[in-house]
């Protein structure tokens, strides 16, 4: 059985996840990640354009720092809403740090397998990209992001099952 980076199935092991939209611009969209009753997450809001918006995000700090080497990303089963989303992992937990992106655009009739290898996940700060960056150090992963971005108005929902690691 792989390693579960996030259990939407189980409460026990529930991530606090913190909105963070764009009000750090003036911006006005929302968005909550939440644990439906089926046991799967969802990720849903709205990206408003007014005040200079124009993204919402999560967060969700790990329990404790994890090291993923040995293994070569994640992959999960998502069904959305014609919507490209963003995973975004973090080596720290201060939000101020640089987010490592991978994007993706699940099926919105059926479940998407999506694999987001470790290597393709490109380091940014404020939505851009970082070109002087280390790579992802894969062995202290300390959180945990979602992302609805480049200006995609609108309401959102994107569900999600367990987060494995392969």
């Amino acid at each position: 059985m792989p390693p579960i980076l996030i259990a939407f199935d189980n409460p026990d092991e529930a991530l606090q996840w913190q909105p963070l939209g764009d009000s750090v611009m003036g911006g006005q969209s929302d968005g909550t990640v939440v644990t439906t009753e089926d046991g799967h997450g969802l990720f849903a809001g709205t990206v408003r354009l007014d005040n200079g918006g124009g993204f919402a995000s999560v967060k969700a700090d790990l329990p404790q720092p994890l090291d993923a080497s040995g293994m070569t990303g994640i992959k999960l089963l998502a069904r959305g809403d014609g919507k490209t989303y963003k995973v975004g992992l973090r080596t720290s937990i201060d939000r101020r740090s640089i987010v490592y992106q991978h994007s993706f655009t699940p099926d919105t009739e059926d479940w998407s397998r999506v694999q987001l290898p470790f290597s393709d996940f490109i380091p940014t700060w404020r939505g851009k990209t970082v070109t002087d960056a280390e790579p992802l150090n894969v062995q202290n992963l300390a959180s945990v992001s979602l992302f609805v971005s480049g200006r995609q108005a609108g309401d959102f929902h994107l569900r999600m099952q367990n987060w494995v690691l392969f």
